[in-house]
């Protein structure tokens, strides 16, 4: 008698188990034709493309660490700068003439390390600008 019932239940749940099935089955089919599509459209799977972004991103990541680097070392040059012309002004006393030669010197240098600064500051914004549309266009 116990094997009716199981019987019975097992004919009853049968259909639910072929529907949940043939479901999954078509969700995986479609996953699989829409990867094709997007494949066929841009030329690189959903992961590919992950992979491509996430490489790009590590190599936007080593250029900021190399110019922020960069900054540094320009960063104690200024202050170098500024250590001479505080000697300068000290000189300044003596041949004013001179030393206001020299510093008009030092200002020429500093403005265009400015403006070398200001480039590369502009340079880095540009990559993460660039690297954020990316995500954002891709991730949604």
């Amino acid at each position: 008698m116990s094997s009716i019932v199981t019987t019975e239940l097992f004919l009853k749940i049968l259909p639910t188990f072929l529907v949940a099935g043939g479901a999954a089955i078509g969700m995986e089919y479609l996953k699989v034709k829409l990867e094709r599509k997007i494949k066929e459209k841009r030329g690189e799977t959903t992961s590919e493309r992950i992979e491509r972004l996430s490489k790009a991103l590590k190599e936007s990541i080593s250029l900021t660490n190399e110019i922020e680097q960069e900054i540094q070392k320009r960063h104690s040059m200024v202050t170098k700068l500024q250590d001479d012309v505080n000697r300068y002004e000290s000189l300044a006393k003596l041949k004013e003439s001179e030393v206001e030669a020299i510093a008009q010197t030092l200002r020429g240098e500093l403005r265009s390390e400015g403006g070398k600064s200001l480039l590369k500051s502009a340079l880095i914004s540009l990559v993460f600008f660039v690297a954020g549309v990316i995500v954002t266009l891709y991730a949604a």
